[in-house]
């Protein structure tokens, strides 16, 4: 009995000691093909020493509405070498290229924090129905920011704002986005909701993805 017992109690020590030792692989807590996935179309880095994560939103979408709490809060206590950009998908929606433009809008106008948040609440919080044409989206810019009419518009239906909503389309189609939201990790990963589970773990398998890609830049 007590040799069994030394015997017992050699392993279980073994055991923790190659648990212990660094380079072993541990059970990742997230698994490619359920919790996430690779992108259709893998995007090189601009820079390999910093690791882009963006989010594809909708303002006109409920669920984005819900989600934009946690990533904004997320957002602010990032890793100094991660980058944050969204990309706001139309999902084939006229009022949503509209939504598109105004976000595209106010970053070329240098107002995106006066924005963002106000076009969310005044969609689904207050229901308003104008935010969904031109002159609507125009009146919300007015209000928050103090932008006139003739900036807006000279800057909403401008080459670069069009530009960059089909540079954005491009990019989405390239990473095989098909519903939002969602997040792309390095220009190679992508979760959302369905395949996390909900929105705190969405956020969990985001990070867990940030030191996938950091670590795999590293061999």
């Amino acid at each position: 009995m007590r040799f069994s017992m030394r015997l017992l109690l050699a392993s279980v020590f073994a055991g923790l000691s190659l648990m212990s030792l660094p380079g072993l692989a541990e059970t990742p807590a997230f698994k490619e093909g359920e919790q996430y996935k690779l992108v259709r179309d893998v995007q090189k880095p601009i820079d390999p020493k910093r690791i882009l994560v963006e989010e594809a939103f909708w303002y006109g979408c409920q669920h984005c509405f819900h989600f934009d709490p946690k990533i904004e809060a997320w957002r602010k206590t990032r890793a100094a070498d991660v980058d944050f950009a969204r990309l706001p998908s139309s999902l084939g929606h006229p009022e949503g290229v509209l939504h598109q433009k105004a976000y595209f809008t106010a970053q070329s106008l240098n107002i995106g924090d006066k924005i963002h948040t106000p076009l969310f609440d005044a969609i689904h919080v207050k229901h308003d129905t104008s935010l969904f044409t031109q002159g609507g989206i125009a009146t919300l810019f007015y209000r928050q920011a103090a932008i006139s009419e003739e900036v807006f518009n000279g800057t909403f239906t401008g080459f670069a704002v069009d530009n960059q909503v089909r540079r954005t389309d491009a990019l989405l189609r390239a990473y095989g986005i098909a519903s939002v939201p969602a997040i792309v990790v390095g220009g190679k990963y992508t979760t959302n909701a369905s395949l996390a589970g909900d929105f705190d773990k969405m956020i969990k398998v985001t990070d867990f993805l940030i030191e996938k890609v950091r670590q795999e830049r590293k061999k």
